[in-house]
């Protein structure tokens, strides 16, 4: 069973000391999402309030669809597409089977 707290108290996680969050934080904090969530209602607004019937998805030559069908028959969809970048290029020696690096013409990009 957890060790009850007094109020004020640090509290420490790991061994790790974390402060309480304070009340004025927690506003701060609502008031963030809240924000966050005025900005996402205005991104598509025309599903703002839609009462969703169901989600379907599917993928197709590279291409990922996400179709959101609404009780009015309306249809919202998302499609994604993925186009094929270099990550590294170089130039090997496999001829004792450790594929030695020869020339590296670019540095690999981090994912």
């Amino acid at each position: 069973m957890a060790k009850k707290v007094k109020a004020g108290k640090a509290l420490a996680h790991r061994g790790t000391p974390v402060t309480r969050t304070t009340a004025k934080e927690w506003k701060e904090i609502r008031n963030e999402i809240e924000r966050t969530y005025a900005y996402l209602r205005k991104k598509y607004p025309e599903i703002h309030g839609k009462v969703v019937d169901f989600v379907q998805q599917s993928i197709s030559d590279g291409i990922l669809y996400v179709g959101i069908r609404f009780i009015d028959k309306t249809l919202f969809s998302l499609r994604y597409a993925c186009d094929m970048s270099i990550v590294t290029a170089d130039y090997l020696d496999g001829k004792t089977g450790d594929y030695k690096i020869i020339r590296e013409y670019m540095k690999p990009i981090p994912r």
